[in-house]
């Protein structure tokens, strides 16, 4: 069932791309990849970056479906591809490449690229990070902690371009009001990372059920994880067990971030 499962993906994902045109085109994936595959996650970081799109050498592995036109599209900033868990491409090495694609242009500029080598069956998150002044595409193996649907897992990546500072991520779980079968409980704090430079990410944590606030502050400071104001901050529940998932910050540092700044992914 998954090995049809991971075929019908593929197929899906190419059918939305097949038919798409754009000046100097570049061909897609639009094969099935066969198992034994990497699994890749890919992020859009840069804060004022053009729609773009990530390719292995020069085959695209991302997408947005064309417009009416069958003009292409690229992701824009603030994207990720695919939105919950990961795309099957080939494992192996590549010429990872993030690439301007302008709605109606088509330019195909590259904004940055490196080269990666990603091993059958193996996790990955994929960036592209920075500035519009200076792009950059890194990427980062996601060491998922092993299957298990009693539990929850959580992880912080800083890709926030010029911060002036390492930073502290935690999440703190909101204290419970008794009831009358269950006893109140107090405010709880989990540390996420210390001292996380950019392109840095801290470990999976195990997290219980509960309305979390994810804070990051700024290492080296002094502070109280629970009650002190944070650099920038996101709250909701946590409720789903099994679920694995990654807080990041993004874009460019500013004083006064944006609270488009945080967000939170599903790996799975």
């Amino acid at each position: 069932m998954m090995k049809i499962f991971k075929r019908a993906f593929l197929f899906l994902a190419a059918g939305i791309l097949l038919g798409a045109c754009e000046k100097n085109a570049i061909p897609e994936v639009t094969e099935p990849v066969q198992d034994g595959g990497a699994y890749v996650k890919f992020f859009f970081q840069v804060e004022g970056a053009p729609r773009a799109n990530f390719y292995l050498d020069s085959k695209k592995v991302t997408g947005v479906a064309p417009t009416t036109s069958n003009i292409v599209l690229g992701n824009l900033y603030g994207s990720v591809y695919p939105s919950n868990a990961y795309a099957l491409v080939p494992a192996g090495s590549f010429n990872m490449s993030a690439i301007d694609t302008v709605a109606g242009a088509g330019t195909a500029d590259v904004l940055a690229s490196t080269s990666v080598s990603m091993a059958a069956n193996k996790h990955y998150s994929a960036y592209l990070a920075g500035t519009p002044e200076s792009y950059e595409v890194f990427m980062v193996e996601d060491n998922l902690p092993p299957a298990d649907y009693t539990k929850i897992w959580w992880r912080f990546m800083n890709t926030m371009a010029n911060m002036p500072f390492a930073v502290d991520a935690y999440a703190v779980r909101s204290a419970v009001a008794a009831t009358e079968t269950k006893p109140a409980e107090p405010v709880e704090v989990y540390e996420l990372g210390k001292g996380l430079e950019f392109k840095q990410h801290g470990p999976y944590v195990e997290l219980k059920p509960g309305t979390y606030t994810y804070k990051v502050f700024a290492s080296g400071t002094e502070y109280d994880p629970a009650t002190s104001p944070s650099y920038i901050q996101q709250s909701f529940a946590v409720a789903s067990l099994g679920r694995v998932y990654t807080t990041q910050i993004r874009g460019t540092y500013a004083e006064k971030p944006k609270a488009a700044q945080i967000d939170y992914w599903r790996e799975r």
